[in-house]
């Protein structure tokens, strides 16, 4: 599926912080991408103080705070709940995007106007490639396969309104832990969907690099950034 003009957009933002602090670099983030979109939804575990509150209601009203259970699968599971899939299968993508991000370094709309160009069913920013051994020994593959990360993922019609992707989520299991988390979303959608058929790619393609980092998007994010545009950078690699 090509995306055309007049786009109809959802984002779909998860957010987590212990106190409920939201930090500068979120509503910076924001700006640029709700040129993008035609509408926000701000989806947050746990707390949200009244500050975090009123830069979130720069961009939209419709901000869900929920229990701080099951991690940012369940939040995005919980937010599709809300919309419904009568309403879902309407839009002509569906972005689901999380606070782990910093950028955009370069406008997200680059970005957009590259991909709107291909053929997809789904697509993300970055990639983590395929590892030859599972280092959590919950994969049913005994490997981690080639995915998009799950910081960002954008979902097509083409996808979005199918019954295999209605039911991904309608029998996601309660997620437990951050390792539950990979296992049972991250590391399987690309290749749950892959294997049927669905067309996916990523923006900032980093084949080249694959020898040297497993996820480039952490262990070599100034060359992906310089060299790939990759318009975003994780918190994580600061850390």
């Amino acid at each position: 599926m090509i995306i055309k003009d007049n786009k109809n957009r959802l984002l779909i933002f998860f957010f987590y912080d212990r106190d409920g602090v939201v930090d500068e670099y979120i509503p910076y983030m924001l700006e640029d991408m709700k040129k993008n979109v035609s509408e926000i939804m701000v989806v947050c575990n746990g707390k949200l103080n009244d500050e975090g509150r009123a830069k979130f209601e720069k961009f939209t009203e419709n901000i869900l705070v929920r229990e701080n259970k099951g991690f940012d699968v369940w939040a995005y599971k919980t937010a599709m709940e809300q919309y419904g899939w009568e309403k879902l299968d309407n839009y002509d993508e569906i972005l689901l995007m999380n606070f782990t991000l910093m950028g955009p370094v370069y406008p997200f709309k680059e970005m957009f106007d590259d991909m709107d160009k291909k053929d997809l069913d789904f697509w993300g920013i970055t990639q983590f490639y395929k590892t030859d051994f599972d280092p959590f020994g919950t994969m049913e593959e005994g490997y981690l396969p080639d995915h998009i990360q799950s910081h960002f993922i954008a979902i097509r019609k083409s996808l979005i309104a199918t019954p295999e992707f209605h039911s991904y989520w309608d029998d996601m299991p309660m997620i437990t832990g951050y390792i539950d988390s990979i296992s049972r979303h991250e590391a399987k959608f690309t290749k749950h969907f892959g294997d049927m058929g669905y067309k996916w790619a990523v923006y900032a393609d980093a084949e080249d690099y694959k020898e040297l980092s497993h996820q480039p998007a952490v262990g070599m994010a100034k060359k992906m950034v310089a060299e790939k545009r990759c318009p975003i950078f994780k918190r994580r690699s600061f850390m």
